[in-house]
């Protein structure tokens, strides 16, 4: 039986904290993941649905303080994302014996959370990954390492966030050495569309970058890395993957309803990248993050981290983005993408959504055409309509 309609948000919760294991993640026809009771199991205690973090909303904290920020080694920063503040972060509780949990690839490229507990780990863990992570029974060993007095930095999306802290509290666990970082989340894309793109790949790829900075930081190019150390960030199959994210036809449903978009975040620290800098010669091509201190504990981290970083102070109204604002939209042709890629297939509508297809490109085509013949001032008045 399955639990929730599509407004479940695949946080796994529910799943962690069963008391008789009757509860399954199964994948839906679009590849993301709903919880479904075995009756046979289940004692009606209710808790799933109880301790749910959209039927019981975690606190979220007040106004954070906001920095830009970049990682002082460029070596680091330029294999980041942004402006490499994870690893930073990273390195302070690896220094404290602690453990650090985030999204990586397991042997099949699948998108997984994961431990590390040395330096040398840490790569794994670095840089974006456009699909929405597989958490399995990652909270028991937070909880695990929490009671054997460990220092703890898990990084997720708000909504996982907000789910491991629910189940530590729902424990009764003491999370004074548990650093919780959220990232400021456009929306989890599809497990299922990720597979049917490194399907005739993966047996000779070593890494798949979701963003790099071959092209600079402004300019979204995706690296493959493959097994003979040769690299492809040109073709526009390697570009391919980026383009049907861009669509936001491929995110999971609750994404276009998350109650977690707002500058009140559930975490200690937030951190993304600072688009749209204002602060002169900051931005230098080569990424600059966005960190929000959330917390008494986030502002005590900082304080130990700031000498490994290049940090000015910022304001709340200079660093909003769409997604500290608001949930991303839905495509008013989602269900339309969806239908076409049951009915004809992956490479479908990469050929039709993606530079793949000529519509495609006569229709940017066209836009670009017709951008240039409208005056800059009417096109701020759309802007200013539009927000």
């Amino acid at each position: 039986m399955k639990i929730c309609n599509k407004n479940c948000c695949g946080c796994t919760l529910c799943y962690n904290i069963c008391p008789k294991n009757a509860i399954t993640m199964l994948e839906d026809e679009e590849g993301f993941q709903y919880p479904y009771i075995d009756e046979t199991k289940c004692i009606d205690c209710g808790l799933c649905k109880k301790e749910c973090i959209l039927n019981n909303p975690i606190l979220k904290n007040n106004l954070p303080l906001v920095y830009a920020c970049k990682n002082k080694d460029d070596k680091i920063r330029m294999e980041s994302s942004s402006g490499g503040i994870f690893s930073v972060l990273a390195d302070y509780v690896l220094a404290l014996n602690g453990v650090v949990y985030g999204a990586t690839f397991d042997e099949n490229f699948n998108v997984v959370h994961e431990k590390i507990m040395s330096k040398t780990e840490l790569f794994k863990l670095r840089g974006s990954k456009y699909v929405q992570s597989y958490l399995g029974n990652i909270f028991s060993s937070v909880l695990n390492d929490l009671i054997n007095d460990k220092y703890v930095l898990f990084v997720g999306t708000p909504c996982q966030i907000a789910s491991l802290k629910s189940y530590l509290l729902f424990k009764k666990q003491n999370i004074n050495k548990l650093i919780l970082c959220d990232l400021i989340c456009h929306g989890v894309p599809s497990p299922l569309l990720w597979r049917e793109h490194i399907k005739n790949i993966k047996k000779n790829m070593k890494w798949y970058y979701f963003r790099t900075k071959e092209n600079g930081w402004n300019n979204h190019t995706e690296k493959i890395v493959y097994k003979n150390n040769s690299v492809d960030f040109n073709s526009a199959f390697s570009q391919s993957y980026k383009y049907l994210f861009h669509t936001d036809k491929t995110l999971r449903p609750s994404c276009y309803e998350c109650s977690f978009t707002s500058i009140n975040r559930v975490s200690d620290i937030t951190i993304g990248d600072y688009w749209g800098i204002k602060i002169n010669d900051f931005d230098d091509n080569k990424g600059v993050s966005l960190v929000l201190l959330n917390t008494e504990l986030g502002k005590k981290v900082f304080e130990a981290i700031k000498n490994n970083i290049i940090y000015v102070k910022s304001n709340e109204k200079d660093c909003l983005q769409v997604n500290l604002i608001r949930p991303t939209e839905e495509p008013y042709d989602r269900k339309k993408f969806w239908k076409y890629y049951y009915t004809k297939g992956y490479d479908y509508v990469l050929k039709k959504y993606t530079p793949f297809g000529e519509k495609y490109i006569i229709k940017n085509k066209i836009k670009i055409n017709v951008s240039k013949l409208i005056p800059i001032r009417l096109k701020n008045k759309i802007k200013n309509i539009l927000k």
